[in-house]
């Protein structure tokens, strides 16, 4: 008996050690771009996909290496819209824009699921999530801290312009 449970629990310690190395070399989160402007260097809209199975949570934003931004918002969109420039300017339908600890950032949506939530018009489905950043100087990297599955995370996204 006692043989049995030596060999449950390092069956169990070595499933745990394999989930958690391959959480650790797929990151669920990545940004497919990001937007910013010559005429306003500190202000950045950053676009957010969550590739995994379980919900996302954004615990920090820092900004150019561990500073913190002047304002931080999680833009959600019930469209078809992406978070950017244009959306922090103008009021778009279907986009609004929260603390970043008010919505966790859901598995992205597959394809079949926009065109049927498209087709029954429903709007109350989030289908793109975005940063909106401001800050007094021009930013160069956006360092997102969060947690997927209670594990601890950091995507660097770097900001590259072409002045």
């Amino acid at each position: 008996m006692n043989k049995l449970v030596r060999w449950v629990i390092g069956a169990s310690a070595f499933i745990l050690a394999c989930l958690v190395l391959y959480l650790k070399l797929n990151p669920p989160l990545t940004s497919e771009g990001y937007g910013s402007s010559v005429e306003k260097p500190g202000i950045v809209t950053v676009d957010l996909q969550n590739e995994g199975f379980h919900g996302v949570k954004l615990t920090e934003i820092l900004i150019n290496g561990g500073e913190v931004p002047h304002k931080v918002e999680l833009g959600v969109s019930r469209s078809n819209a992406v978070i950017g420039l244009f959306a922090v300017k103008d009021e778009i339908e279907g986009i609004s824009f929260h603390n970043i600890h008010e919505y966790d950032i859901e598995p992205k949506l597959s394809r079949e699921e926009v065109i049927q939530l498209d087709e029954l018009d429903v709007r109350s489905t989030i289908r793109h999530y975005g940063l909106a950043l401001e800050h007094c100087k021009k930013i160069d990297s956006v360092s997102v801290k969060y947690t997927y599955f209670g594990f601890p995370f950091t995507k660097e996204i770097e900001i590259e312009r072409n002045e």
